[in-house]
């Protein structure tokens, strides 16, 4: 997927947010949506396959982080404390 990139203003991206969803979802097009005299980037709107990529991405991550934790569990390196204590030392 080649990807065009476009800068727009706020307010640019509010007077053209539906050409720009639809260059998103039909012509691979990323608009990256600026604020402030720096023109800096607060949002962007995308293609939906990016997105996915992204969450899919993420999911791996989380995956492997949750596998080195557990295999830090089963091997006594990780302290390992209950459900009853935490919300004990939260006052709950």
């Amino acid at each position: 997927m080649s990807v065009e990139r476009v800068e727009l203003s706020v307010a640019q991206a509010r007077d053209h947010f539906s050409e720009r969803v639809n260059r998103a979802a039909y012509g691979d097009e990323v608009t990256y949506v600026t604020r402030g005299r720096k023109h800096e980037r607060v949002a962007a709107i995308v293609p939906i396959e990016l997105v996915e990529a992204y969450e899919e991405i993420i999911d791996l991550a989380d995956g492997r982080i949750a596998h080195q934790r557990l295999e830090e569990i089963r091997s006594g390196d990780a302290e390992v404390v209950s459900a009853e204590d935490v919300a004990r030392e939260l006052g709950l």
